[in-house]
């Protein structure tokens, strides 16, 4: 059972994508550094979806480039399993195989970063 508070009907967009079965459409997010292929990032992406046995081919998985971040180009990728109730081990494994897949195609995942002015104040 799910518990939604009454105040998110009124202030979000609610999506059921269970459609009451057990299948379910899940998502990953993940940011890249500025500068990187974005094509090459939807490629990896979706191959990183497509490798796991738990994903189901129909429908199929897909990437939407989501923003342009404060220190990261922002992607989701979207995939439907099979089993909703145990999704947090598939997600998982598909974030290792985005790390795995990055690293070898030298896509990095930035870290936040600040850039700090320190104004002296005038001496009298």
């Amino acid at each position: 059972m799910l518990v939604i508070p009454n105040h998110l009907y009124l202030t979000n967009s609610l999506y059921n994508w269970t459609q009451n079965g057990t299948t379910t459409r899940e998502s990953v997010q993940v940011g890249v550094a500025y500068g990187s292929d974005v094509q090459l990032v939807k490629k990896l992406l979706l191959e990183a979806a497509s490798s796991h046995p738990q994903v189901l081919p129909d429908p199929e998985p897909a990437v939407q480039f989501i923003n342009f971040g404060d220190s990261s180009l922002d992607f989701k990728l979207i995939f439907t399993l099979n089993d909703s109730f145990k999704a947090a081990f598939p997600k998982s494994d598909i974030r290792f195989e985005i790390d795995r897949l990055f690293r070898e195609n030298n896509i990095s995942i930035p870290f936040p970063q600040r850039d700090i002015h320190i104004i002296e104040p005038k001496k009298q």
